[in-house]
């Protein structure tokens, strides 16, 4: 996890305009806001920084300089994760490990500068009555859950994404099955002649193209979640998207990405490779189908960095780590609790209970 600069730099702290003191994004408003006089400051936003860059440039070993910048980064001494914070923050809460970093020597890093952002929709009391009704809801969950899963724990940042554009052409060939009935006569256990309707299939050899155009194909890009946790509080409205300005970051933190732009592609390829087999399978099939075979050419592939707003309590429970997330502008939530084994063990014993009851009654009548 990486976090913003030791130095002081005029481009990530934002002063009052009235009393002097730091300036932070409030979700509510959608404003700068200093908590000492109440006093906002609008932010600008436009879109004309957010664009596609070149995917197979930035693969090369001489890279696209043009797209880098050098960042002070904090990083957390025992998850590893590195984050950037708008302030200088010589202390931190590792929102992935829950752990308090004490890291006053920042280290200089070259990383893809975001070119856009989904600034914060949802504010800290809402994530936190979401976050409490999502932890009363359960019977299975250990009665001591709220002990290890605390509000305090919830901390909002900006993780970092790439989306993926390609166009892919596609030349499939398989067979299609296309189900009928027939009559099938047998001769029963009786020695008696009988009849039957049984489907069988006539196979057919199809092929044919499949051109598509993929757009913003949506990778994580920071190891400490898996893809399937960042599905699970899709989608962001990523029209939604304004051009990349700090002020959004004063007083939150920002993941910085450790998934480079090439194995973020490879991921974003996969999921489009599964999206052309089942298309080129709808088209293959008539009832079934089957021995598809699809071969596909991908071109101008492009990719962005953005950093999209996420609530996350990552807490232990028996040495067992569970994450519950927020989508920051949705609220879409998801999260994993652990199970009572006390609670399991009583609900079986009921249910002994309960048949052998029944058992009981049955014989008696």
């Amino acid at each position: 996890m990486e976090q913003l600069p030791v130095e002081k730099d005029p481009l990530l702290l934002f002063p009052c305009p009235g009393c002097n003191a730091q300036l932070h994004y409030n979700p509510k408003h959608q404003q700068l806001e200093c908590e000492h006089c109440g006093t906002r400051v609008a932010i600008e936003s436009g879109i004309d920084n957010i664009r596609e860059n070149d995917l197979h440039r930035q693969m090369t070993a001489a890279a696209d300089p043009s797209v880098e910048v050098e960042q002070l980064v904090y990083k957390c001494n025992r998850c590893g994760s590195q984050t950037a914070f708008s302030s200088e923050t010589p202390t931190f809460i590792c929102a992935f490990c829950n752990f308090e970093v004490v890291n006053p020597v920042a280290y200089k890093t070259r990383i893809i500068q975001p070119s856009g952002i989904i600034p914060f929709k949802i504010e800290r009391q809402q994530s936190v009555s979401i976050f409490k009704t999502w932890l009363g809801k359960g019977f299975w969950a250990p009665n001591d859950l709220t002990e290890f899963a605390r509000q305090d724990s919830l901390h909002g940042m900006y993780l970092p994404f790439w989306t993926y554009d390609a166009q892919t052409n596609s030349s499939w060939e398989g067979y299609g099955g296309e189900h009928y009935w027939d009559t099938e006569y047998y001769t029963d256990s009786e020695g008696k002649r009988q009849s039957r309707s049984v489907q069988k299939t006539r196979w057919h050899y199809r092929s044919g193209h499949y051109n598509y155009f993929f757009d913003d194909i949506l990778i994580g890009g920071a190891a400490e979640l898996s893809q399937r946790e960042y599905e699970s509080i899709f989608p962001y409205q990523l029209e939604a998207l304004v051009n990349f300005d700090a002020r959004y970051l004063s007083g939150w933190a920002a993941d910085v990405y450790d998934i480079p732009v090439a194995d973020g592609y490879e991921r974003a390829e996969e999921i489009m490779k599964n999206a052309i087999y089942n298309a080129c399978a709808d088209l293959c099939r008539i009832d079934t189908y089957r021995d598809l075979s699809v071969s596909t050419r991908y071109s101008q592939q492009t990719y962005k960095h953005v950093l999209l707003p996420l609530w996350i309590c990552s807490y232990f429970y028996k040495k067992k780590q569970y994450h519950f997330l927020i989508n920051g502008q949705t609220g879409r939530i998801y999260g994993k609790k652990p199970v009572s084994a006390t609670k399991v063990t009583l609900a079986i014993l009921l249910a002994l209970v309960v048949i052998i009851g029944l058992v009981f009654l049955f014989n008696a009548q």
